[in-house]
């Protein structure tokens, strides 16, 4: 467990004994409305877990770094926008990945595909998304992140 993980569950601690001698039936009532919303969502969130999990499993960062070597040029960017779109990570964790496919010999273009997909566009969340928001809603998001990662990529295009 990181140091920033500790500091956020003390963080998170200390407030709830604050709010609990502040006012105890308040601090209840939130404490048992976010148990029945985190209970409500993990139908919905534990199988999209699972298949996270899976294709981390799978597509291992050796795998990816051979398809986005920088010698791949569009079709190894096109790659890189499908496989990011399809999964979805949090920046914690992308960063450090991008940097171990870098290590691996992949190119600065198809990382930023990757990345800039990996982390804003997340296909495997479109079940979750359109119950939680709407259809609508969802494929706006997703559509426009796409478009977001494709001028990213034009902009590491015209730099590098």
């Amino acid at each position: 467990m990181s140091i920033d993980t500790i500091i956020m569950y003390i963080v998170t601690f200390v407030l709830l004994i604050v709010s609990f001698i502040l006012d105890k039936e308040k601090t209840f009532k939130g404490v048992k409305k976010g148990a029945k919303a985190f209970l409500k969502l993990m139908p919905i969130l534990l199988p999209l877990f699972l298949f996270i999990g899976i294709m981390l499993a799978i597509v291992t960062p050796q795998f990816i770094s051979n398809i986005l070597g920088a010698d791949s040029g569009f079709i190894g960017m096109l790659f890189a926008l499908i496989v990011g779109s399809i999964t979805f990570m949090p920046a914690f964790v992308s960063y450090p990945l991008g940097a171990q496919l870098l290590a691996n010999g992949a190119g600065v273009a198809q990382v930023a595909a990757f990345l800039a997909t990996l982390m804003s566009v997340g296909i495997v969340y479109y079940a979750a998304e359109s119950k939680l928001f709407s259809k609508k809603a969802a494929i706006y998001r997703n559509v426009i992140s796409f478009i977001g990662a494709l001028l990213i990529i034009l902009v590491v295009l015209v730099v590098y």
